[in-house]
């Protein structure tokens, strides 16, 4: 098992490998996997021609967790997830398995921009409470209810959030969007505010 300076040089090691990949999620599970490769090895260094043990690439999405079966369990878990009561849930819609927002639109910001990024935060958190994917397609939809959405600036505004992250083809005109930690934070603090 490696230890002290041994681990940190596998933790350099590591590091160095995967620089060159952009996306910080893939950088990220890159990472992961050099480092567990690493210290798996009987030396524990990487040769050059060393593989590296691919990530599982799915054609399908995962399906959601079962658990959530009815609507009471979806309200659990998204109060859960916001940190709010679950009685304070019913600005979302979840009478089936998809959430949507059925906020007063006085609720959110006038700007588009701000309107949009909020709607964003909220269906992406909603989303990842009950293990679903989320899409640009399903927040542009919303943003588009709520009269926020700027259609020639919708995808830059969403790019641009340092608290999601956009998957799949850069010009695409429908990502995944997953949650990113601080997204997360920001969303809670968003649905905690909203409640009040």
């Amino acid at each position: 098992m490696a230890t002290g300076k041994n681990l940190e040089e596998l933790l350099k090691s590591a590091e160095k490998a995967v620089m060159v990949i952009e996306n910080e999620d893939r950088q990220r599970i890159a990472f992961e996997r050099v480092l567990d490769h690493l210290l798996n090895t009987s030396d524990g260094n990487l040769a050059a021609d060393d593989p590296v043990p691919a990530a599982p690439v799915s054609e399908t999405p995962p399906m959601a967790d079962s658990a959530f079966a009815d609507e009471q369990q979806r309200t659990d878990a998204i109060a859960e997830y916001f940190g709010i009561e679950p009685e304070q849930v019913y600005d979302i819609d979840l009478s089936d398995d998809n959430p949507r927002l059925r906020l007063s639109s006085t609720k959110l910001s006038k700007d588009k921009a701000s309107g949009t990024r909020e709607i964003a935060l909220l269906i992406t958190g909603a989303h990842t409470a009950l293990g679903r994917d989320t899409d640009t397609a399903g927040i542009r939809a919303a943003a588009d209810d709520y009269g926020k959405l700027n259609r020639s600036n919708f995808m830059s505004t969403m790019a641009n959030m340092k608290q999601l992250s956009l998957l799949g083809k850069r010009h695409s005109s429908n990502r995944a969007v997953r949650m990113k930690f601080l997204g997360a934070e920001e969303a809670k603090r968003l649905a905690q505010k909203l409640v009040e």
